[in-house]
């Protein structure tokens, strides 16, 4: 392959392109841009047509670049034989599986670096991260408002699992009584969060 820069006024994007970028995914490929640089070329015909790479090309134009890199398709590939490339280059990556314990525990260190997963795309749902929903506290016949609250969480299985034995081993612990509350499994996760809040994990 010979990497070639051109700049991005000479490519034409693909007319028949299958794919869609939403805006929220051409930000995300604009945030990875940003933050690594391109890291790997777009491929284009010799007629300068973007075969594969037209969101990056997109999200580069969007960030204000003047050249890209790219790599050229063999110049005797037939028209039928670009398209079925430009499909497969789009197709082969969605078929591939996260593996979802592998996935958590990166991004957890990834985050605890300072990077934001989110830039590039990952939801919380994706990283298997607690879900938080807060319903709002019940009104009281006086007007005002009780003193107790629901917080919802949804969980990976796995992480589900985590938290139920954490909290069967917190009720263990005489500590976590409270005037606040008699929930038994509510006070366990306070004491747990609080042990986490005073450093003494």
């Amino acid at each position: 392959m010979k990497l070639e820069k051109l700049k991005i006024s000479q490519l034409t994007p693909d007319p028949a392109n299958a794919r869609n970028h939403s805006d929220s995914n051409l930000a995300a490929i604009a945030a990875s841009l940003e933050q690594f640089g391109q890291r790997k070329p777009i491929v284009v015909s010799k007629d300068n047509i973007v075969i594969a790479g037209n969101g990056t090309m997109r999200a580069a134009q969007q960030l204000g670049w003047e050249l890209i890199d790219t790599v050229r398709v063999p110049a005797d590939w037939s028209e039928a034989k670009i398209k079925a490339f430009a499909l497969a280059d789009n197709r082969v990556a969605e078929l591939a599986e996260w593996d979802t314990s592998v996935l958590m525990e990166q991004a957890g260190a990834l985050m605890g670096d300072g990077f934001k997963l989110e830039d590039f795309g990952f939801t919380d749902a994706d990283l298997g991260i607690f879900d938080v929903q807060e319903v709002e506290a019940p009104m009281l016949e006086a007007g005002g408002k009780s003193d107790m609250e629901q917080i919802t969480f949804t969980l990976h299985s796995e992480q589900a699992e985590l938290v139920r034995q954490a909290v069967a081993n917190a009720k263990l612990n005489e500590q976590i009584t409270s005037e606040l509350n008699d929930n038994g499994s509510a006070n366990a996760l306070a004491f747990i969060c609080g042990w986490y809040n005073d450093g003494r994990v």
